[in-house]
């Protein structure tokens, strides 16, 4: 364990983080589908299903604090500011995934013209400013927690490709009411799902690569999931197309099957260096 990371519990951080986003979500799928007593009017559940979002950065903060304190803290918030790591985890984060997307788009309105990926027009500077920020805060809430807590923990006792396999999963299921929620969800069905649990397992053997090597710095994974879902959300919307999703699916397996022998983190004596400061864990 690196001891500037708190060794809070994969199995306490996980159960906190479900029970707090679920105990949002569920009610309003429950309603979203007509079951139940539930009856959320859509756009009021489009407002509360993003303090869902939020939870896994709670629940990080909560056992953090309660296992070290304003220093263990400190610590995990000070990982939000390291920039400085190799420059092709930089590469890896800002421009790997556009081009990606970019390419995915290209393909599938080259080969299924009547299916295509049009880019989404701007309407203003100022809507595109307030998508952006409403998009960092969810990232936010998400990454403090997967990555500020729940990679490090389970690197702890397995090793990086088996702590990525069951990030994934959990990672994956833990979007499952949110995703019922969703109009690609109505409009495509059961499948919607799938893809989306054979998406976000490679972009977590992704992840944990540029994260391993960049020092367990927070800001890679926050930027990197901030710059997908811009593109993917706010400009070029690939995921909610079936024939470029399944293209995108192929592509980000192409890459992690090229990174996997690469998942392990360098040495811990590399990653303190230059790092957040040395907080060894409570208890």
């Amino acid at each position: 364990m690196r001891p500037w990371i708190t060794a809070v519990s994969p199995l306490k951080f996980f159960t906190l983080t479900f029970i707090l986003s679920w105990v949002i979500w569920i009610p309003l799928a429950m309603s979203h589908f007509s079951i139940g007593p539930f009856h959320v009017p859509e756009s009021t559940s489009a407002i509360i299903r993003l303090l869902g979002v939020l939870m896994p950065a709670t629940s990080a903060l909560i056992l953090t604090s309660q296992k070290g304190g304003r220093d263990a803290l400190r610590s995990l918030l000070s990982r939000l500011a390291l920039w400085q790591v190799n420059w092709k985890c930089w590469l890896a984060v800002i421009l790997v995934q556009p081009v990606l997307l970019g390419v995915t788009a290209l393909l599938n309105n080259l080969f299924w013209r009547n299916s295509q990926v049009s880019l989404l027009p701007v309407t203003s500077i100022g809507a595109l400013v307030v998508n952006v920020v409403f998009l960092l805060v969810a990232v936010l809430g998400e990454e403090i927690g997967w990555h500020g807590i729940a990679l490090p923990a389970l690197q702890r006792q397995r090793s990086a490709l088996k702590a990525s396999v069951i990030l994934g999963l959990l990672w994956a299921t833990w979007h499952l009411p949110f995703w019922f929620l969703l109009d690609t969800f109505d409009q495509f069905g059961i499948s919607y799902i799938l893809m989306n649990f054979l998406l976000v397992l490679p972009l977590t053997f992704y992840s944990t690569w540029f994260f391993n090597h960049g020092k367990y710095s927070i800001l890679l994974p926050v930027v990197f999931h901030l710059i997908f879902n811009i593109v993917n959300t706010a400009l070029l919307p690939v995921t909610i197309n079936i024939g470029a999703f399944w293209l995108l699916i192929a592509f980000e397996w192409g890459i992690t099957i090229l990174l996997l022998p690469y998942l392990e983190p360098e040495s811990a004596e590399q990653i303190i260096r230059g790092s957040s400061p040395s907080i060894q864990p409570h208890g």
